[in-house]
């Protein structure tokens, strides 16, 4: 495409932000890289929601472009990138079946936490739902502190969110409940402005599920905030709420925080190392370009091409929960992630999205899209099941361990989280990271959902 002043603007953004990854990586060590700015300069907001576009690859779009093929053209390509669309991901995922015996989430309510919307959310969706022939879902936007300042960056977010959640459940309600992020001074701040919203959602029992796809790393929040945030989980659990998060995208690395710097260090990312969350990390999907017929996963790990990979590892703060004993990989902490689905951008999803005075149709991956995903799941299985499932970590290591592992799960064995990066002088260092393997692995958790029939285990549990 044609890119114009504003998507040129919306680029340099982007440039901004690999720009500051390269001063992340300035004086790294085997365990952290030092930032040279303070806290309060140090880093972005847009780096701690976890979509990645493609805006290499974005197009211009509206009403006169249903019906004109293909859109965008990454849907038909056999070579990266690709992409899928609502009806070749729920093939991939034996999500179909389920939709076909009327099991759709209605019913249903999934909240999203994010930190931005737009006017033109209501219009994007009903502009994505007419290209994949989906019907409008009704959207609730709740702000009870505040409606954020527009972010365009945080908005993408958003937009990636609502679509992929209704794709997967059509007719569940969606709940967006906003946190004004702007107001972040720190990442920990960043997740603590997050948190009261999502604190909201529960206290006033707005959904089924909650997404959560951002996430910062664990030296960045306090004690004080990690018991908010338990106890948060806790009551969620208490009221039948599951609660998923995104395991991130920077491989074995994460944002790291000590006293005004900011580091880059081997770790993982909350809320998804808390054991109260259901940690979704991501993957590389290959389905076949006309049917989306599932053919392989491997890990997400495209970051020697710029693209990002999954996170996961080991917390350092939370012990290994109870539902985690026994497993093989697993030692005295918190292993994430506990599922996966797809990630790798270049395998991603198309969103439609308005910024700077367009609408564009775009590939995006990160993790990002595995939690609202995973959240359109849940709901599907609590409408068969007539009623919440909740927690899902005890049924998920419990199938993990049992005969019927295989009927519920894509179990993915190949790749790693493995990141490169450069020392101040140019030379590549290896942080060697996790390799999927047989059963759970630190990459993939217990692989991707073959939905259908996992949803019928999960309800039979």
């Amino acid at each position: 495409m044609r890119t114009s002043g504003y998507l040129r603007r919306l680029l340099c953004s982007v440039v901004v932000l690999v720009a500051l990854l390269s001063i992340f990586l300035g004086a790294f060590s085997p365990t952290s890289i030092v930032h040279a700015a303070s806290a309060k300069k140090g880093w972005n907001i847009a780096e701690l929601f976890g979509a990645r576009p493609l805006w290499k690859y974005a197009q211009k779009i509206s009403s006169a472009s249903i019906g004109q093929g293909q859109i965008p053209p990454c849907l038909t390509s056999s070579v990266p990138p690709r992409c899928f669309s609502p009806q070749q991901i729920r093939r991939a995922y034996n999500i179909q079946k389920l939709l076909k015996a009327g099991d759709t989430g209605k019913g249903r309510t999934i909240v999203l936490i994010d930190g931005s919307t737009s006017p033109t959310l209501t219009a994007d969706v009903h502009l994505y739902d007419a290209l994949y022939g989906l019907k409008d879902p009704k959207i609730n936007v709740i702000a009870p502190f505040g409606i954020p300042a527009f972010d365009p960056n945080a908005y993408v977010e958003t937009a990636l969110d609502v679509e992929i959640s209704h794709a997967i459940a059509p007719d569940a309600t969606i709940d967006l409940v906003l946190g004004d992020t702007s107001q972040a001074r720190s990442p920990g701040d960043f997740d603590a402005i997050l948190l009261r919203a999502t604190k909201y959602a529960v206290d006033n029992d707005l959904g089924d599920v909650i997404s959560q796809s951002f996430g910062v790393g664990e030296s960045c929040v306090g004690a004080a905030y990690l018991q908010a945030e338990q106890q948060v989980f806790k009551e969620a659990r208490l009221r039948q709420i599951t609660v998923l998060a995104s395991a991130g995208d920077s491989g074995d690395l994460a944002i790291s925080c000590s006293s005004s710097q900011i580091t880059i260090a081997k770790g993982v990312i909350v809320p998804a190392a808390d054991p109260l969350a259901t940690a979704v990390g991501g993957t590389t999907l290959d389905a076949d370009v006309n049917t989306g017929q599932y053919n392989s996963e491997t890990t997400w790990n495209e970051w020697n091409n710029g693209a990002g990979a999954t996170g996961g590892g080991f917390s350092s703060v939370f012990k290994r929960p109870a539902y985690q004993n026994g497993v093989p990989s697993i030692g005295a902490f918190r292993g994430v992630p506990d599922v996966a689905f797809v990630a790798d951008p270049l395998t991603g999803v198309p969103v439609v999205v308005s910024v700077f005075g367009e609408t564009l149709i775009v590939p995006i991956g990160g993790t990002s899209v595995g939690s609202p995903a995973w959240a359109g799941i849940v709901a599907l299985a609590n409408q068969v099941a007539g009623e919440r499932l909740g927690f899902l970590n005890g049924s998920i290591y419990r199938l993990l361990e049992s005969d019927n592992y295989s009927k519920g799960f894509n179990d993915i064995t190949t790749g790693d989280n493995t990141t490169t990066i450069f020392d101040n002088k140019g030379n590549p260092i290896t942080v060697p990271g996790y390799p999927a393997g047989p059963g759970w692995d630190a990459v993939t958790g217990a692989g991707t959902p073959k939905v259908s029939s996992l949803v019928s285990l999960l309800v039979n549990n």
